[in-house]
Protein backbone atom coordinates (compact mmCIF):
# COMPACT_ATOMS: atom_id res chain seq x y z
CA UNK A 1 0.00 0.00 0.00
CA UNK A 2 1.56 3.62 -1.01
CA UNK A 3 2.56 5.59 1.98
CA UNK A 4 2.45 9.04 1.70
CA UNK A 5 4.90 10.96 4.58
CA UNK A 6 3.69 13.49 6.19
CA UNK A 7 4.57 17.27 4.61
CA UNK A 8 4.08 20.89 5.49
CA UNK A 9 0.43 22.18 4.33
CA UNK A 10 0.32 18.68 2.25
CA UNK A 11 -3.83 18.52 2.20
CA UNK A 12 -3.46 14.50 2.98
CA UNK A 13 -0.69 12.05 4.29
CA UNK A 14 -0.23 9.04 6.15
CA UNK A 15 -1.12 10.58 10.06
CA UNK A 16 2.25 10.14 11.93
CA UNK A 17 0.14 9.05 15.17
CA UNK A 18 -2.68 6.71 13.91
CA UNK A 19 -0.79 5.45 10.53
CA UNK A 20 -4.08 6.31 8.31
CA UNK A 21 -4.07 8.46 5.08
CA UNK A 22 -6.41 11.03 5.85
CA UNK A 23 -7.27 14.74 5.62
CA UNK A 24 -5.37 17.37 7.23
CA UNK A 25 -6.70 20.58 8.58
CA UNK A 26 -4.51 22.91 9.06
CA UNK A 27 -4.36 26.14 11.12
CA UNK A 28 -1.48 28.69 12.09
CA UNK A 29 -1.24 29.42 15.26
CA UNK A 30 -0.86 33.30 17.20
CA UNK A 31 0.22 34.47 20.59
CA UNK A 32 -0.64 36.99 22.53
CA UNK A 33 -1.78 40.14 20.66
CA UNK A 34 -2.81 38.27 17.55
CA UNK A 35 1.04 38.03 16.88
CA UNK A 36 1.57 34.92 14.46
CA UNK A 37 3.51 32.26 16.35
CA UNK A 38 5.40 30.68 13.50
CA UNK A 39 4.04 27.54 14.30
CA UNK A 40 1.07 24.98 12.44
CA UNK A 41 -0.58 22.68 13.25
CA UNK A 42 -2.17 19.59 10.90
CA UNK A 43 -5.65 17.96 12.43
CA UNK A 44 -6.22 14.39 11.31
CA UNK A 45 -9.77 14.30 10.25
CA UNK A 46 -9.62 10.50 11.26
CA UNK A 47 -7.84 10.39 14.83
CA UNK A 48 -8.17 14.42 15.45
CA UNK A 49 -4.75 14.25 17.07
CA UNK A 50 -2.49 17.54 15.69
CA UNK A 51 1.01 17.58 14.55
CA UNK A 52 2.96 20.67 14.87
CA UNK A 53 5.00 22.41 12.43
CA UNK A 54 7.50 24.72 12.06
CA UNK A 55 6.64 27.69 9.42
CA UNK A 56 10.75 28.84 9.06
CA UNK A 57 11.78 25.38 8.31
CA UNK A 58 8.34 23.65 7.08
CA UNK A 59 9.43 20.82 9.42
CA UNK A 60 7.21 18.85 11.90
CA UNK A 61 8.42 18.78 15.10
CA UNK A 62 5.99 17.27 16.99
CA UNK A 63 5.85 13.99 16.91
CA UNK A 64 9.32 13.40 15.39
CA UNK A 65 8.27 10.50 14.53
CA UNK A 66 7.54 10.32 10.53
CA UNK A 67 4.76 9.19 8.78
CA UNK A 68 6.70 5.47 7.98
CA UNK A 69 4.14 2.41 7.72
CA UNK A 70 4.14 0.45 11.07
CA UNK A 71 6.61 -2.59 10.70
CA UNK A 72 5.28 -5.89 8.92
CA UNK A 73 3.63 -8.02 12.08
CA UNK A 74 6.28 -10.95 11.64
CA UNK A 75 9.29 -8.22 11.40
CA UNK A 76 12.33 -9.44 13.79
CA UNK A 77 12.97 -8.08 16.95
CA UNK A 78 16.30 -6.74 16.63
CA UNK A 79 15.15 -5.44 12.71
CA UNK A 80 12.22 -3.76 14.35
CA UNK A 81 14.67 -2.08 16.68
CA UNK A 82 16.30 0.05 13.71
CA UNK A 83 13.36 -0.02 12.10
CA UNK A 84 11.48 2.19 14.67
CA UNK A 85 14.30 4.29 15.19
CA UNK A 86 14.65 4.98 11.17
CA UNK A 87 10.97 5.69 11.60
CA UNK A 88 11.74 8.20 14.38
CA UNK A 89 14.80 10.03 12.84
CA UNK A 90 13.37 10.45 9.10
CA UNK A 91 11.83 13.62 9.64
CA UNK A 92 15.34 15.30 10.84
CA UNK A 93 17.59 13.12 8.62
CA UNK A 94 16.68 11.12 5.87
CA UNK A 95 20.18 9.90 5.52
CA UNK A 96 20.18 8.84 8.55
CA UNK A 97 16.94 6.53 8.27
CA UNK A 98 18.44 4.94 5.13
CA UNK A 99 21.70 4.22 7.28
CA UNK A 100 19.60 2.64 9.75
CA UNK A 101 17.21 0.57 7.31
CA UNK A 102 20.48 -0.57 6.14
CA UNK A 103 21.41 -2.40 8.67
CA UNK A 104 17.82 -3.92 9.34
CA UNK A 105 18.29 -5.30 6.11
CA UNK A 106 21.39 -6.76 7.10
CA UNK A 107 20.14 -7.82 10.44
CA UNK A 108 17.00 -9.34 8.16
CA UNK A 109 19.64 -11.43 6.17
CA UNK A 110 20.21 -13.39 8.65
CA UNK A 111 16.77 -14.30 9.74
CA UNK A 112 16.87 -15.54 5.95
CA UNK A 113 19.16 -18.24 6.75
CA UNK A 114 22.68 -15.89 5.23
CA UNK A 115 25.39 -15.20 7.02
CA UNK A 116 25.26 -11.42 7.72
CA UNK A 117 28.27 -10.41 7.11
CA UNK A 118 28.52 -9.31 3.84
CA UNK A 119 24.85 -7.98 2.84
CA UNK A 120 25.74 -7.99 -0.82
CA UNK A 121 26.83 -11.65 -0.90
CA UNK A 122 23.73 -11.92 1.07
CA UNK A 123 21.58 -11.04 -1.85
CA UNK A 124 22.83 -13.12 -4.09
CA UNK A 125 22.77 -16.05 -1.91
CA UNK A 126 18.89 -15.48 -1.65
CA UNK A 127 18.32 -14.87 -5.22
CA UNK A 128 20.51 -17.97 -5.95
CA UNK A 129 18.15 -19.97 -3.47
CA UNK A 130 14.93 -17.91 -4.71
CA UNK A 131 14.36 -17.16 -1.19
CA UNK A 132 13.18 -14.10 -2.39
CA UNK A 133 11.22 -13.10 -5.99
CA UNK A 134 13.44 -11.81 -8.62
CA UNK A 135 12.11 -8.14 -8.57
CA UNK A 136 12.25 -7.75 -5.05
CA UNK A 137 16.20 -9.01 -5.06
CA UNK A 138 16.32 -6.02 -6.76
CA UNK A 139 14.39 -4.08 -3.63
CA UNK A 140 17.09 -4.98 -1.31
CA UNK A 141 19.65 -4.05 -3.67
CA UNK A 142 18.16 -0.62 -3.63
CA UNK A 143 18.17 -0.44 0.28
CA UNK A 144 21.55 -1.51 0.38
CA UNK A 145 23.20 0.69 -1.95
CA UNK A 146 20.99 3.97 -0.87
CA UNK A 147 22.13 3.10 2.57
CA UNK A 148 25.45 3.33 1.59
CA UNK A 149 25.71 6.01 -0.19
CA UNK A 150 23.48 7.92 2.56
CA UNK A 151 26.96 7.95 4.43
CA UNK A 152 29.22 8.27 1.54
CA UNK A 153 29.29 12.18 0.69
CA UNK A 154 29.13 12.82 -3.10
CA UNK A 155 27.72 9.38 -4.34
CA UNK A 156 23.81 9.66 -4.37
CA UNK A 157 22.35 13.53 -4.42
CA UNK A 158 21.09 14.37 -1.32
CA UNK A 159 17.56 14.32 -2.96
CA UNK A 160 17.61 11.39 -4.65
CA UNK A 161 18.59 9.67 -0.93
CA UNK A 162 15.82 11.71 0.36
CA UNK A 163 13.17 10.11 -1.99
CA UNK A 164 13.92 6.88 -2.00
CA UNK A 165 14.46 6.86 1.52
CA UNK A 166 10.84 7.73 2.22
CA UNK A 167 9.97 4.46 0.15
CA UNK A 168 12.38 2.17 1.98
CA UNK A 169 10.15 1.65 5.00
CA UNK A 170 7.64 -0.21 2.47
CA UNK A 171 11.09 -2.13 0.43
CA UNK A 172 11.67 -3.45 4.35
CA UNK A 173 8.20 -4.56 5.20
CA UNK A 174 7.64 -6.46 1.52
CA UNK A 175 10.84 -8.13 2.13
CA UNK A 176 9.34 -9.53 5.62
CA UNK A 177 6.40 -10.53 4.05
CA UNK A 178 8.26 -12.18 1.25
CA UNK A 179 10.67 -13.56 2.96
CA UNK A 180 9.17 -14.59 6.06
CA UNK A 181 4.59 -14.08 6.50
CA UNK A 182 4.50 -16.17 3.09
CA UNK A 183 6.42 -19.12 3.32
CA UNK A 184 4.57 -19.69 7.36
CA UNK A 185 1.42 -18.81 5.95
CA UNK A 186 1.80 -21.77 2.70
CA UNK A 187 3.22 -24.03 5.49
CA UNK A 188 0.84 -23.82 7.91
CA UNK A 189 -1.92 -23.87 4.83
CA UNK A 190 0.05 -27.42 3.87
CA UNK A 191 0.64 -28.55 7.08
CA UNK A 192 -3.10 -28.86 7.37
CA UNK A 193 -3.19 -30.83 4.15
CA UNK A 194 -4.24 -35.03 5.44
CA UNK A 195 -0.47 -37.18 6.16
CA UNK A 196 -1.45 -39.52 3.18
CA UNK A 197 -2.10 -37.19 0.42
CA UNK A 198 1.27 -34.71 1.64
CA UNK A 199 3.24 -37.94 1.59
CA UNK A 200 2.59 -38.96 -2.51
CA UNK A 201 2.57 -35.26 -3.22
CA UNK A 202 6.05 -35.21 -1.83
CA UNK A 203 7.14 -38.53 -3.90
CA UNK A 204 5.64 -37.19 -6.92
CA UNK A 205 7.73 -34.34 -6.57
CA UNK A 206 10.39 -35.75 -5.84
CA UNK A 207 10.68 -38.25 -8.67
CA UNK A 208 9.59 -34.79 -11.18
CA UNK A 209 12.84 -33.60 -9.31
CA UNK A 210 14.86 -36.49 -10.40
CA UNK A 211 13.66 -36.81 -13.88
CA UNK A 212 14.96 -32.87 -14.39
CA UNK A 213 18.20 -33.76 -12.78
CA UNK A 214 18.95 -36.85 -15.59
CA UNK A 215 17.45 -34.55 -18.41
CA UNK A 216 20.20 -31.49 -17.39
CA UNK A 217 22.83 -34.58 -17.12
CA UNK A 218 21.81 -36.11 -20.58
CA UNK A 219 22.42 -32.29 -22.14
CA UNK A 220 25.85 -32.53 -21.16
CA UNK A 221 29.06 -32.63 -22.91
Amino acid sequence: MEVVLPEYHLAAFNCPFCAAYAHMGWQYLYGTGGNAAGVTIAICSKCKKSSVWLDSSKKMIDPMRSGAPLPAKDMPEDVKEDYLEAADVFARSPRAAAALLRLSLQKLCVHLGEKGKNINEDIRELAHKNTLPHQLIKVADTVRLTGNNAVHPGEMAPEDIDLIASKMFLMLNLIVIKGITEPRELADLYSMTPAKARSTAEELDAKARGKNLSNDSSCEI
